[in-house]
């Protein structure tokens, strides 16, 4: 009798373990047999349609189609009912398999086992939804609508294998603002166009020097009438010269009340339109990033990895100064509090965000600066861990929540998915307008013919991608003086 009863709580035991590792397999085996079927059966579709969707565009494809909104809301109702369903069958097989003529001792031996395998499904389940629910919040803040007051048409993807194909190129403008305390309103401390072939994934990175002049507004915003000959004031003195970095401040402080009062972020907005005026190429969506937010968002990302070039001969620093203010055309002493020594090293979201804007103790400050955030860029690309983010999760979106807005549809984040996989495997080339103009009184008409010849190089397999750049690169001495280079040789 002993023997029997020992027989039967491992029976119970190992079926409510079946059925924690499967839900409703441990069941199969009890008197509830059809139910434990439909819950198996259920449980292999969800695993059969997950893999499909690996499978069918890979796993970022299939993690984009779920971060879509009707995806987060699918996954949300899958963690919750499928969670709730296995608890089920859990307790289910517990209590079928739970023999009456046990000592009160053995069936709480049993219980406590349930228990911990609901708990072992229950914690879980309980994360993945509080993830989801963490994503929907931020999404909603970080994705936000673009305004199309001025009829500034947006060319949306498609869906299905190939949502570009009626896309040959696309325009990105990544702005990097610096809202400091000792700053009235918002500067692009960091202004660049990707514009990506969304056929073979070549990108061309156009850095917008933050101190061009003579800036155009188009006809149809209302800084034209203002400004009809170009963005310029020397009437205000150098300390509040009319520079590409300040057109965000004169639209959304200066100049507000002559926008429409339901445009939301004037500023932002002539921004773009003013970044497309100089470069000839229609901006199709905007991503905006603050500074500090993209130093917290590398040290989510665990760090990158970049190769820091020895300075020139005669260099004023062995390195990347960090911190640094200039008055009266000089670095002010003790302003630099540190120096980032050349090498390939990894670094962190503080020294990441120095190597990118650091502009003192350079021959060519400004020029180098844009260098630098491109490679930045390059890096960024060929460096994102999926894994990494997954493990700082929550890190990564309170980063993105507080610091981040995106203009494109966030049901569209599959056709990015599929644009991302091929720019892996395309060429990243550079087009450096500060060696080809004048800041001051800049050619436009060159800057657009530069950037016209750089977008129409055809693919080249045998330059390096931002998937095959060496660890040990070293910069050649022309590629800053190039005004069209592969990103790869200047970093």
């Amino acid at each position: 009798m002993r023997r029997f009863r020992s027989e039967e709580v491992r029976r119970a035991l190992l079926l409510t373990g079946l059925s924690t590792i499967v839900p409703g397999l441990g069941l199969i085996f009890t008197r509830k047999r059809r139910s434990g079927l439909l819950l198996l059966c259920a449980a292999i579709v969800l695993l059969v349609v997950l893999g499909y969707l690996t499978l069918r565009g890979g796993l970022i494809q299939a993690a984009a189609r779920l971060l879509t909104n009707n995806g987060l809301i699918l996954l949300l109702v899958i963690v919750i009912v499928g969670g709730l369903l296995w608890l089920v069958s859990i307790i289910l097989t517990a209590r079928e398999t739970s023999g009456r003529g046990w000592p009160l001792q053995t069936r709480w031996l049993h219980r406590g086992f349930a228990a911990l395998m609901c708990l072992c499904v229950a914690v879980p389940a309980a994360n993945a939804a509080h993830y989801v629910l963490i994503t929907k919040d931020t999404f909603s803040k970080v994705f936000q609508s673009r305004y199309a007051g001025r009829g500034d048409a947006v060319r949306a993807p498609g869906s299905g294998s190939n949502p570009w194909a009626n896309i040959p190129r696309l325009n990105i403008l990544l702005l990097g603002s610096d809202a400091g305390a000792d700053r009235t309103g918002v500067r692009t401390d960091s202004m660049m166009v990707v514009s990506v072939d969304t056929k073979t994934g070549d990108a061309t990175l156009v850095s917008i020097p933050r101190n061009l002049q003579h800036v155009p507004f188009p006809a149809n915003n209302p800084l034209h009438k203002v400004y009809p000959s170009g963005f310029y004031c020397p009437q205000q003195g150098a300390a509040n010269a009319c520079m590409m970095d300040a057109v965000w401040t004169e639209a959304g402080v200066n100049h507000r009340n002559l926008f429409p009062k339901n445009e939301a972020n004037p500023g932002l907005d002539t921004t773009r339109e003013v970044i497309s005026q100089v470069t000839g190429l229609p901006i199709d969506y905007t991503t905006v990033i603050d500074l500090s937010g993209f130093e917290q968002l590398v040290d989510a990302m665990g760090g990158v990895y970049i190769n820091i070039p020895k300075p020139p001969p005669g260099s004023q620093f062995d390195g990347i100064p960090i911190g640094g203010a200039i008055e009266n055309g000089v670095i002010k002493p003790g302003s630099v509090t540190g120096i980032l020594k050349p090498g390939y090293r990894k670094l962190d979201g503080y020294d990441a965000l120095w190597y990118s804007r650091s502009r003192v103790g350079a021959a060519n400050g400004d020029d180098d600066r844009m260098r630098r955030q491109r490679c930045m860029v390059d890096a960024l690309i060929s460096q994102a861990n999926p894994v990494e983010m997954i493990t700082k999760f929550t890190d990564v979106m309170n980063v993105a929540k507080h610091n981040i807005s995106i203009d494109i549809p966030q049901d569209k984040l599959p056709a990015f998915a599929t644009l991302v996989e091929r720019m892996k495997h395309g060429n990243l080339r550079t087009v450096n307008i500060s060696t080809a103009v004048n800041h001051v009184d800049p050619d436009f008409a060159k800057i657009r013919a530069l950037i016209k010849q750089a977008t129409a190089k055809p693919h080249d397999a045998k330059a390096p991608t931002p998937a095959k750049t060496s660890s040990t690169a070293t910069p050649t001495p022309t590629a800053t003086d190039n005004p069209i280079s592969e990103t790869a040789s200047s970093c």
